[in-house]
């Protein structure tokens, strides 16, 4: 009777986490990821690959949280067609398992390219460029929704209570080592490992001005703050994954069930995390970011950009008035509207 209970009350605390964790971190994550794009999107940050990769990655985090996170909470009110149309079933793992794969590759693309561009050896240095990024990220996309993930048109449906799930154990396997090699396990491996590599070619680095260093050094910072999420977000579904490869065939009862059922939606919600947060930890975390969000602020608000702290050379237009023997000096420093 006792377990039967605690089973009850598990069953209750997963239902609660799929009530009310989704929507504020549908509502974060959908403001953190607009003023990503907005910030990597200006002028003065998307000179560097690395900016393409984090607009790309916060496009990828967009769509994965609006298609993973809304239906378990409209399922709660029966709202939830991908429950009862098989091909939004389909379709919805389809461009789940897409987008978050294409998030954490768009973090492993930059990881790359900053230690290219940090490389001592030139021409590793000019493989970093936006050029060779946008067709990156071309071919990734094309790779990623051609061949990673079409088993799911066969392997996910609608059962026969009326959930959207895997058909059998094995197509569970198939698509769960798919997301394992190319999402939560291989690459923030690969990550760490470049990242080490990274910092040890820019503690050799010593072939670019200072004012390039620090821009660098900044967007390497906010690199790395990305990969320590990811990592910590990964590494708890991944090891959820392969304790449910280990038990596969156990015969459970229904308290182990529950718990089971408890942990793997905690570990979900975990992975959420980097598709919903970064935006308020770069916040948090380098300086060169809020100076920048700041900015878009400013211009969306008063329509002009006021560069602060900036010294320039500027023509000064001088007039002599010869009935006055005296010198008029015009100062046309302004904050100048915004292009449109």
């Amino acid at each position: 009777m006792a377990t039967n209970t605690t089973s009850v009350y598990l069953d209750f605390i997963t239902r609660e986490l799929n009530r009310y964790i989704p929507l504020p971190a549908l509502i974060l994550g959908t403001i953190g990821n607009l003023l990503n794009i907005m910030v990597f999107s200006r002028s003065s940050v998307r000179k560097n690959p690395c900016s393409l990769y984090f607009i790309s990655g916060s496009i990828a985090n967009f769509f994965s949280l609006y298609i993973g996170l809304i239906t378990p909470f409209l399922a709660l009110y029966n709202l939830d067609f991908t429950q009862q149309i098989n091909f939004l079933c389909k379709i919805r793992f389809y461009l789940r398992f897409n987008t978050i794969t294409l998030s954490t590759w768009y973090i492993l693309f930059a990881s790359i390219d900053r230690f290219l561009s940090t490389s001592m050896n030139v021409r590793y240095r000019s493989w970093s460029s936006i050029h060779i990024a946008k067709r990156i990220i071309i071919l990734a996309s094309i790779i990623c929704f051609i061949f990673l993930y079409t088993q799911v048109f066969y392997c996910y449906s609608i059962n026969q209570k009326n959930v959207c799930t895997y058909s059998s154990n094995i197509c569970k396997l198939s698509v769960d080592i798919v997301l394992l090699i190319c999402n939560s396990g291989i690459p923030p491996i690969l990550m760490v490992l470049i990242s080490i590599l990274t910092i040890k070619n820019v503690k050799h680095s010593n072939q670019i001005n200072s004012h390039q260093r620090r821009r660098d050094r900044q967007i390497t910072r906010i690199l790395f703050i990305q990969v320590i999420i990811l990592v910590l977000c990964a590494t708890p579904i991944t090891a959820q994954k392969l304790y449910s490869y280990a038990t596969m065939f156990i015969i459970k009862d229904q308290l182990r069930t529950s718990i089971d059922n408890l942990i793997s939606q905690i570990t979900i919600e975990i992975s959420y995390i980097n598709n919903s947060a970064t935006f308020y930890i770069y916040s948090l975390t380098s300086k060169k970011f809020r100076t920048e969000v700041r900015r878009v602020f400013s211009s969306l608000f008063t329509g002009q950009i006021c560069k602060t702290n900036t010294v320039r050379p500027i023509s000064i237009p001088v007039q002599f008035n010869s009935n006055s023997n005296k010198i008029t000096v015009y100062n046309d420093y302004q904050c100048k509207p915004l292009k449109t």
